[in-house]
């Protein structure tokens, strides 16, 4: 998906999680979103900086956190540990299981630098919301790109099985996408109005802004025709033959 669709979907849930923390911890809840914005847009170190636009432009600066500290050092580890030479500039590093790993573990070294340079003037607890949050956004963005036609390279580098779906982000006939706006917005009406009627511990809101996240997700997948192809299964561009 292009950055708005990411954006939009992921704020959208983050909002459901953030209602579900904000009475225990407004700030808390505030950096989770936070968090969680960065993290839909993060992945997407392909992004090409756009011209006169400050929310483009600004969402483009944020990917190039990935492109330019991230990547380099997942190749150096790939390349130290696995003999797996690799492009720091190649999409798959992000959209895949293992960058996601890599990808949150560098953040989350950066982030808390601060926390060792300052100690206890910097709360640990709202650095932990924000990196909750970043992990969120990122595991909603590879989710989200799992229902497009190019998905997702599940283990890359180690081998070529992808995840895809049918959808074609920049396809304005196909309602898809818009869809799944309505339906995280609808989830977020009802899951706020259950909340302000019913009081419960906030354990078990979590819980039921967590289920109310997975009906989102599984509501995209389930309407994307989401498949998994693996490598023994792919046919080489050479072998492809058009019947008419």
């Amino acid at each position: 998906m292009i950055t708005r669709q990411h954006l939009l979907l992921v704020l959208l849930c983050s909002v459901i999680l953030s209602s579900a923390i904000v009475d225990y911890n407004p700030a808390l809840a505030f950096l989770v979103a936070i968090g969680a914005g960065t993290g839909a847009i993060i992945p997407d170190i392909q992004m090409k900086r756009p011209n006169n636009n400050p929310l483009r432009t600004s969402a483009w600066v944020v990917a190039q956190v990935g492109r330019r500290i991230c990547t380099p050092v997942m190749c150096i580890f790939y390349r130290r540990i696995f003999r797996i030479d690799c492009n720091p500039g190649d999409k798959w590093l992000t959209h895949s299981l293992p960058g996601l790993i890599l990808n949150f573990g560098i953040l989350s070294a950066i982030a808390f630098v601060p926390v060792f340079v300052f100690g206890d003037e910097i709360p640990v607890l709202l650095v932990m919301g924000f990196l909750a949050g970043l992990l969120f956004g990122m595991v909603l963005h590879l989710a989200e790109d799992c229902c497009c036609r190019k998905g997702i390279a599940l283990f890359h580098p180690f081998n070529d099985t992808r995840i895809y779906g049918s959808i074609r982000p920049c396809d304005v006939i196909d309602r898809r996408i818009t869809g799944f706006y309505v339906y995280h917005a609808t989830v977020l009406f009802f899951f706020l109005l259950i909340q302000s009627a019913v009081h419960v511990s906030f354990y078990e809101m979590i819980a039921f802004g967590l289920f109310s996240i997975c009906l989102c997700v599984g509501s995209m997948i389930w309407q994307s025709d989401v498949r998994i192809e693996l490598p023994d299964n792919r046919i080489a561009d050479s072998q492809e033959v058009t019947v008419t």
